[in-house]
This record gives structure tokens, C-alpha cells and sequence, in this order.
């Protein structure tokens, strides 16, 4: 959950046709890969050559929100490339987006209609900081260092876990939470295995502090709860940080209270917080959110998301 205001500029939908003077089984992939990115609209310059066969000549400022791209090839295939901003909309949003735009290409009706309710963001009066948001979700403008970090190589690894493993990886991680706690999930099970793998095999300090950005949907956690049907971003972010020795050192069940805890904190309590921190301080401290810093996401940090809820899967 990002707060800002888009100003409406009447920009609509930048439209791109491509055309690949190939067949889609030579040009296409069949394992991830940065270059499947020049079948979407370009949002910045710079990029590498492509499947297409040219570099990225596009300098100016991307001023659509979202923006739709179809590339042709030679045997007839279409492929349908979709950028958004995510300030407009989060992956539940974005979901509900493209299923409802597949229902209007088959002339089905759109159901259901997205709900727009903004009095969701309305802060109280007088407002409550309960939790501390300044270092968390913003930062100071003047203590920030505008510049971006550039990757010039990115790596793509796609693993497929059973539902075996998954099974024992929960009971394991599950086993010392005693006979009064409900076990923790596959998510927190999973994530906390592979953050202790991430972390020992990056080889890095003992002393050094690794914290996971984990994004949270607020639709179930904001009380009263909000429809699946919001359209809008509703997400915030968890961050269970440990010393790489202790994280190491500890067993597993360790590394996933930490995911849990730090997950649960994120409740209604520290939403309706957040709307007001976000109303009331970051235009008096001059403030900038923290969102689209590479610096909460790399090594020897990391950024988890769940698809698991997206509307989209098995339409």
C-alpha cells in the first residue's frame, strides 16, 4: 500500500504492435528468462537485446498507467504483453483486472464489478500512530540517494517442490510448536527453509542482519474486511529480520516463528496506522516511500511474494 495521488492525465492505454519475423516455437523460450521481457510494453531504456533483435531505444517518460503490447509471428501466433503501474493496482487487483478482461474478449458478463471505495483510507480522527512507520515503509527525502542500482545480469531459477516435501518441510518446521498451536503454513514452512538455505549459501557474515520483505494483502486483515473485489493496493509488507548466525545456528522451527510473528503484526491495529502516518507525517516530514528500493531486496536481503490467492488461476 503505497499512498499517493494519481492525477488522471487522460494519457489512456499506450497500444504497441510488434512483429517477429520467425515462428513462436523459435522465438519462445521454454525456460524463464530475462529476454521473454520484450514481449511486454518497454517501460525503461537501456535494455539489452531481445528476442525481437534490436536493443531499447525508448527515452521518454512513460506517462500511461498501463500499457498493452501484441507481437505477431510469422505462423500466425499472437502473444498479448501487459504492464501496469503498481501504484494503481496490486497482484489481487491485477488479477481480477486481466480475468475480467478475459471475460469481455469471450462476450461474457463481467462479474463481479470492481469495487472502487476509497473511504477505506480515511484516517481517525484524532489519528493514532501506534506502530513506527518512518524507516519501515518511508524514508527522509534528504537523507535518501536517488540513484538505483542497475543489474546487469538477471539469473531466473524456476523449482517445482512436491507435495511430499512441502508436507514434510511443514511438520518439520511445525514439530516444537507445541500441542496448543496450530502448525504453521506452507508458506511460512517454505520460505523459512529456503531463507536458511539463501543465507547459508551466500556465505556471508555471522554478525550481519538478513531480513525478508514479505507483502501482505490487507483485504482480510483491515477490520471491518474488504471485499476480494477492491481494486486498488491494498499491500503492505512484513520484515522478520535475524542475525545470519542465530538464523543458521537455530532449527527451523525458529526461522518460521519469525516469518509467522512478523506476519500476524501486520493486522488491522497496524493498517489503520499506517493510513494515518501516511495522511497526517509524510508531507510535514517530507518523506518518500521505501517501496521500490532494491536496497530491502538484495543480498543479503530478500523480497517474497504469494500467488497462491490470485483470482486468476483455474479460469
Amino acid at each position: 500500500m503505497r499512498w499517493c495521488i494519481i492525477l488522471l492525465n487522460d494519457e489512456g492505454v499506450r497500444f504497441i504492435e510488434a512483429y517477429v519475423d520467425g515462428p513462436l516455437d523459435q522465438a519462445l523460450l521454454l525456460k524463464p528468462s530475462a529476454n521473454l521481457l520484450s514481449l511486454h510494453p518497454r517501460v525503461f531504456p537501456g535494455a539489452p537485446e531481445d528476442i525481437l533483435g534490436e536493443k531499447d531505444s525508448l527515452s521518454e517518460e512513460v506517462v500511461e498507467l498501463l500499457q498493452v503490447q501484441l507481437t505477431r509471428f510469422t505462423c500466425g501466433s499472437l502473444v498479448v504483453g501487459f504492464t501496469s503501474h503498481h501504484l494503481v493496482a496490486d497482484g489481487h487487483s491485477t488479477g481480477n483486472f486481466l480475468v475480467a478482461w478475459g471475460q469481455a474478449c469471450r462476450g461474457l458478463e463481467i462479474s463481479p464489478l470492481p469495487l472502487h471505495d476509497r473511504t477505506i483510507f480515511t484516517p481517525r480522527n484524532p489519528p493514532i500512530f501506534e506502530f513506527e512507520h518512518k524507516g519501515v515503509e518511508y524514508i527522509s527525502l534528504k537523507t535518501h540517494n536517488l540513484k538505483y542500482n542497475s543489474v546487469d545480469n538477471i539469473e531466473v531459477h524456476k523449482v517445482h517442490y512436491t507435495v511430499e516435501f512441502l508436507a514434510k518441510i511443514k511438520d518439520k518446521a511445525s514439530s516444537m510448536n507445541g500441542n496448543n498451536n496450530k502448525p504453521f503454513s506452507t508458506f511460512e514452512s517454505l520460505v523459512a527453509h529456503l531463507r536458511r538455505a539463501i543465507t547459508k549459501s551466500r556465505c556471508l557474515n555471522e554478525h550481519e542482519t538478513s531480513q525478508i520483505r514479505i507483502s501482505i494483502d490487507g483485504r482480510q486483515r483491515l477490520n471491518p474486511k474488504i471485499s476480494n473485489d477492491y481494486f486498488g493496493n491494498l499491500v503492505l509488507w512484513a520484515f522478520p529480520s535475524a542475525k545470519v548466525k542465530t538464523l543458521l545456528q537455530e532449527p527451523l522451527f525458529y526461522a518460521a516463528k519469525l516469518i509467522h510473528d512478523a506476519i500476524t503484526k501486520v493486522n488491522n491495529n497496524y493498517f489503520r496506522s499506517f493510513i494515518d502516518f501516511a495522511n497526517f507525517k509524510v508531507k510535514e516530514e517530507n518523506l518518500i516511500t521505501t517501496a521500490d528500493m532494491t536496497k530491502t531486496i538484495l543480498c543479503p536481503d530478500l523480497e517474497v511474494d504469494s500467488w497462491l490467492r490470485f483470482p486468476f488461476y483455474g479460469t
